[in-house]
């Protein structure tokens, strides 16, 4: 197989399953990328081992992971002139803020928001198993030979979990011969009403039932990850209750993240527990507080819902209708009615109130601002922070 062959592959490889590809030549240079964009070559290198794994004569792919925020893979190509190595990554665990990203890749942080924004969507977010799918394939692809994601596992040193059926009988084996039975779902039902309608009282009485009542499971043998697992989990389901009741989308899962990332800073069972009492009476005040407020229909939910979520993209009217799924002129009189303003000026409020916090508490400039948030110009951005606020964003940051 030649070079040309080589990138014929990739760039099909990429289209298919949007995994950024990089071939780099034995003088460390960059024979090609895909995506085509300027900075990709700005992404780490991982070094290769000496001794590389090996399935019979086929060389496989070899697996890296950084900072638990991404993985990425490198596959050796020996032709019969010259040898290339193909870098297949990174790949996320999970969207990163702009400032996560520059933490996880220090040579972006020089680079302009505008050039630095299309390099962190060009990303993927993906599950691992579905990443050593695609190494299985590509390895299928460049040397004609089946080869396993097991084997692949196998060859970096990592494990395979245990059989999951079994693993439930011998759960429900040792449960049932302790006695240990779990909390009931009728007590997680409780709770989760209490939180969907917004009751805090109702909702406080409900943790100290389940307290009482059961044992949540077994997830860690660790008693610390343990207790981290079930907040987890609990925080999962507090959440989708909050937005049933009405809670924004954006604003609940900000909340959610938040409070996971503050549970990884606690070192001990009993914080967990008290942080996991202050979330879910923070939640069930939010959706009391939007059951109060809102009674939109559901078109005009998932026209709010899509607005939060494109605030830093060019929207048009016809997007924010597609998504409600209704005509432009149906959206546009419904909004109107069940809001009191027009769809445009609602993005534009959203886009101010997100503005406060990105001069305040991460001090971007006016100019990264207006840019980020997708506004025609820098004078526009304040024109209309201007008109919700009463004083310009300068003003704003110098006064908080």
């Amino acid at each position: 197989m030649d070079i040309r062959s080589i990138r014929h592959n990739c760039r099909l490889l990429y289209h298919l399953t949007q995994i950024p590809i990089r071939c780099l030549s034995p003088d460390s240079s960059i024979c090609f990328t895909f995506p085509h964009l300027e900075g990709m070559e700005r992404f780490p290198f991982p070094l290769l081992p000496e001794s590389l794994p090996h399935k019979n004569t086929v060389p496989l792919p070899v697996l890296f992971m950084e900072n638990n925020a991404y993985y990425s893979a490198a596959l050796p190509l020996a032709l019969t002139d010259t040898n290339f190595t193909l870098y297949f990554g990174p790949c996320l665990f999970s969207r990163l803020s702009d400032r996560e990203f520059k933490q996880s890749f220090p040579d972006f942080s020089a680079l302009p928001p505008d050039m630095r924004f299309p390099l962190m969507s060009a990303l993927p977010v993906m599950e691992q198993e579905y990443f050593y799918n695609f190494l299985s394939l590509a390895c299928s692809l460049f040397f004609r030979e089946k080869v396993h994601t097991e084997e692949i596992l196998e060859a970096n040193h990592l494990k395979m979990s245990a059989p999951i059926p079994a693993a439930v009988q011998k759960t429900l084996f040792h449960r049932r011969e302790s006695a240990a039975f779990h909390t009931p779902y009728s007590y997680e039902k409780n709770l989760l009403d209490a939180v969907r309608s917004g009751d805090v009282v109702r909702a406080k009485e409900c943790m100290n039932e389940l307290s009482l009542t059961g044992k949540p499971g077994i997830l860690s043998l660790n008693p610390l990850r343990h207790a981290q697992n079930l907040f987890i989990a609990h925080i999962t389901q507090i959440t989708r209750a909050a937005m049933e009741a009405g809670v924004e989308e954006d604003m609940a899962y900000a909340m959610s993240d938040s409070y996971i990332q503050a549970s990884e800073k606690c070192t001990s069972v009993t914080r967990l527990l008290s942080l996991r009492d202050q979330a879910t009476g923070e939640f069930t005040a939010a959706a009391a507080k939007a059951r109060g407020l809102t009674s939109h229909s559901p078109a005009i939910r998932r026209a709010i819902n899509y607005m939060n979520d494109h605030q830093q993209e060019k929207v048009y009217l016809s997007d924010i209708a597609c998504a409600a799924g209704l005509s432009r002129d149906r959206f546009s009189h419904l909004f109107r009615e069940e809001m009191g303003m027009s769809p445009m000026e609602y993005l534009n409020r959203k886009r101010v109130e997100t503005s406060k916090s990105l001069l305040t508490v991460f001090q971007y400039s006016i100019s990264e601002i207006s840019m980020i948030l997708s506004f025609s110009s820098q004078s526009h951005y304040i024109s209309v922070f201007k008109k919700y606020t009463g004083m310009t964003p300068r003003q704003y940051r110098d006064a908080f």
